[in-house]
């Protein structure tokens, strides 16, 4: 198993893999380091998780999951029409 998350200081470091685990935030991989200890990373931090369509047609020119776009979509018209002072206006 490959730990391929970008911005992990251990991104591209091969681990010896054990199991594939689910916790209460999601599936996790359980693997052996180079000097025989036990860890464990998110599913998706490795190169065993399932490959996002959208991030594969992008190549390696876009970073972000479709799923994490929507998300950021739906916070930001969730801000904008929840109050009633505009983004970046201070409340007397």
């Amino acid at each position: 198993m490959r730990l391929i998350h970008p911005f992990h200081p251990r991104c591209g470091e091969a681990f010896e893999f054990l199991e594939r685990l689910n916790s209460w935030r999601g599936d996790v991989v359980l693997v052996l380091d180079g000097q025989g200890r036990r860890c464990s990373f998110p599913l998706e931090w490795t190169d065993m998780a399932p490959v996002d369509v959208f991030v594969s047609a992008a190549g390696e020119d876009c970073p972000y999951r479709t799923g994490d776009l929507v998300e950021l979509a739906d916070l930001v018209a969730g801000l904008l029409s929840g109050g009633q002072h505009g983004v970046g206006e201070m409340t007397s």
